[in-house]
């Protein structure tokens, strides 16, 4: 599939970490005086939704073939995007992607409706709410590695949220 928002996303992570990178770029809460913003966004919903598929149908694939580091998935290309877009405009709300998760701190109490409204919830340990999709889950951990150690070992890219864009610009 040719692409062009996201060229050289061969995983759903990596689609993952493309799309937010374009949304901070593009997003028309994060960009209000941009008339082509709107359009931009649903081009690329509409192309995340496409490569989603296909990344998601190959990485099933590996799944079920007992490939390593390759897990079955359900996740539907929605989910994250629905996530996001709730959540990117909110002021003082950092948002933050490890690995597969979403990462909410800052001025999260003024948020918290709307974060448990998207299906968010409150790591008690790490004082900062978090979105993952189901099966991402680590039961075993039980949440004993500190944020530091999250960030270390499934790299983090922080996203722009709607104050920040508009203190930059």
């Amino acid at each position: 599939m040719k692409t062009k928002y996201f060229t050289g996303c061969n995983t759903l992570d990596e689609l993952k970490a493309a799309y937010r990178k374009a949304c901070k770029a593009n997003h028309p809460d994060l960009h209000p005086d941009d008339p082509g913003a709107e359009a931009r966004m649903k081009e690329i919903n509409d192309e995340y939704e496409s490569l989603f598929n296909i990344l998601k149908a190959r990485n099933n694939a590996a799944a079920s073939a007992n490939e390593a580091g390759a897990k079955w998935t359900t996740e539907t290309p929605r989910e994250f995007v629905t996530v996001l877009s709730k959540l990117i405009a909110l002021e003082g709300l950092n948002i933050e992607l490890c690995g597969s998760w979403l990462w909410f701190g800052g001025n999260t109490y003024e948020h918290r409706a709307a974060l448990k409204s998207a299906g968010c919830r409150w790591s008690h340990s790490k004082k900062m709410w978090y979105w993952r999709h189901e099966e991402d889950a680590e039961w075993r951990s039980r949440g004993s590695a500190t944020i530091s150690e999250i960030r270390e070992k499934y790299g983090s890219e922080r996203i722009a949220t709607a104050r920040a864009a508009r203190i930059t610009a």
